[in-house]
């Protein structure tokens, strides 16, 4: 029996360190389902309460766009804001930007925003 006790709580710790080491490697900033999530930024009126999420652009192609390591899929209709243009095209957004996104149910990226710090 001993041996049985020191087995179950050697798996019992791994299976502690996994959830641990999981919960750490989540991304900040990347919002989770149903919940928005707003920084300490002075934002224009038209921009969102919240968002799904938010962080610094890595890259960013037509079709997907990383940010904090996170690859999010591109909408086609998405659409671009900045703090001076209500309606801005891509080409406002580079790798090392700060934004915030929103996502639709399909965990794709619908409003990508622009972040002065």
């Amino acid at each position: 029996m001993p041996m049985n006790n020191r087995i179950s709580g050697h798996i019992i710790r791994c299976i502690g360190l996994a959830v641990f080491l999981l919960s750490t490697a989540i991304p900040t900033g990347v919002g989770h389902a149903g919940r928005r999530v707003k920084g300490e930024w002075l934002l224009p009126k038209y921009y969102p309460d919240g968002f799904d999420g938010w962080g610094r652009i890595d890259t960013i192609t037509a079709n997907t766009v990383v940010i904090g390591d996170t690859v999010l899929g591109l909408s086609p209709q998405v659409e671009s804001r900045t703090p001076t243009k209500k309606y801005a095209t891509s080409a406002y957004f580079k790798p090392g930007n700060l934004v915030g996104f929103i996502t639709n149910s399909r965990n794709e990226v619908i409003s990508l925003w622009l972040i002065k710090e």
